[in-house]
């Protein structure tokens, strides 16, 4: 796909301190610079400023600067310096690849449509599930996962109609780019706030991680009838953190502080925008903060996306880390798992519950209180138990 694609979208792009970019080629390159020794780290001020110091000389030192100070200014971040792994003509063949998938005739899709494969719309009779409780939405989806999340029957299944090049391996190959990216940026968030080095990424590094790949289409809004509710609705991701890339305008994000609203992501071709989700969010005791997002309804445009969400292992321990818990910052969250998580959110979805708080207008994913979920399985399963018992008698 010619780099034209994005000309219209490029027009929009906005270059402003308000979208902060982080240099994460030199985190992959890793010269060895840092932020570790120089006293201004957020665990060592026991929870405070992410931005207490300016960081190193060197490319990786100023690089862990600017990702201090994105996410304490606003919470989210585009990441550059991205052409030794993925460069704009790349991004373009993704999405050229993600064209013709979704240009795949509707009988087709059904086949392979969630939870039997790896496909989600409306053109296939299964909805994208509805993260607002009630709202419809536009997005189509194919998704794809390592063998370990596919089996173990999240969401969907890594099944594919036959393509060229076959779907397991393209995307499989955008999976293995993004991975070493992951992995970066985890080391680098860790070293920014006074962590050893693999404090996140050591759940990320063995093939074991729940992470997925999506390739989204957001169909032009042909008529005002058939406009849905939105295009996704308002979340923040249950993982660590997401990778975003859009082919047009429509993403929006809140930044992080009172009485932030929806602002409109720019596209930038060469570049991903990384969020937090709501695992680092948990981990780190609110110092992080999940990011909420949404897609737009109703564009005027055809729209494409790629997706990375960045889960870590299944038995991965999600709970506020011991240099966050302090007595100015007690412990927020309860503890729970990275699969828990995943069970847990994907149920209350798919019981049409959504992630988002309406009446509170926030994540109702981010400070989920997983004591009190086990505890009210545990009654309802005790209740069946006895009812059963009875019906025995």
């Amino acid at each position: 796909m010619p780099l034209g694609f994005f000309a219209a979208a490029a027009a929009q792009s906005d270059l402003s301190d308000a979208w902060p970019t982080v240099d994460c080629g030199a985190l992959l390159a890793d010269d060895g610079g840092g932020l570790a020794d120089d006293g201004g780290s957020l665990a060592a001020n026991g929870g405070g400023c992410l931005a207490a110091n300016g960081g190193g000389k060197s490319a990786r030192g100023a690089a862990l600067a600017s990702l201090r100070s994105a996410l304490e200014t606003r919470g989210f971040f585009y990441c550059s310096n991205l052409d030794a792994l993925m460069d704009a003509d790349y991004i373009a063949s993704v999405y050229e690849f993600s064209r013709r998938a979704h240009a795949l005739p509707a009988d087709v899709k059904r086949r392979f449509a969630r939870p039997r494969g790896g496909y989600s719309g409306s053109d296939a009779g299964v909805e994208e599930l509805a993260y607002e409780a009630g709202t419809t939405s536009a997005v189509r989806a194919w998704d794809y996962a390592r063998e370990n999340n596919s089996s173990q029957g999240f969401w969907f299944r890594n099944r594919y109609p036959d393509f060229s090049p076959p779907f397991e391996e393209f995307i499989g190959d955008l999976f293995a780019r993004q991975q070493r990216l992951a992995v970066a940026l985890l080391e680098g968030l860790a070293e920014m706030l006074g962590l050893e080095r693999d404090a996140f990424s050591r759940h990320l590094r063995d093939g074991a991680e729940l992470g997925t790949v999506r390739l989204l289409r957001y169909p032009k809004a042909e008529a005002a009838a058939a406009v849905p509710d939105v295009g996704i609705g308002a979340h923040t991701d249950f993982e660590a953190f997401t990778l975003m890339h859009q082919s047009a305008a429509g993403l929006q994000l809140r930044a992080v502080g009172e009485g932030a609203g929806w602002e409109d992501a720019p596209v930038r071709p060469a570049e991903f925008v990384v969020i937090i989700g709501d695992v680092l969010e948990r981990m780190t005791n609110g110092v992080l903060q999940a990011t909420p997002h949404r897609v737009l309804p109703s564009l005027p445009h055809e729209r494409y996306a790629i997706i990375r969400f960045n889960a870590l292992r299944a038995d991965t321990p999600v709970a506020p880390l011991a240099p966050f818990v302090t007595a100015e910052r007690p412990k927020a969250y309860s503890d729970t798992t990275m699969a828990e998580i995943m069970e847990v959110t994907i149920g209350n979805l798919e019981a049409g519950r959504g992630a988002w708080d309406a009446v509170q207008d926030r994540s109702s994913t981010a400070r989920f209180d997983y004591d009190e979920w086990r505890r009210r399985a545990a009654a309802a399963g005790a209740a069946r138990a006895a009812a059963s018992a009875r019906d025995e008698l």
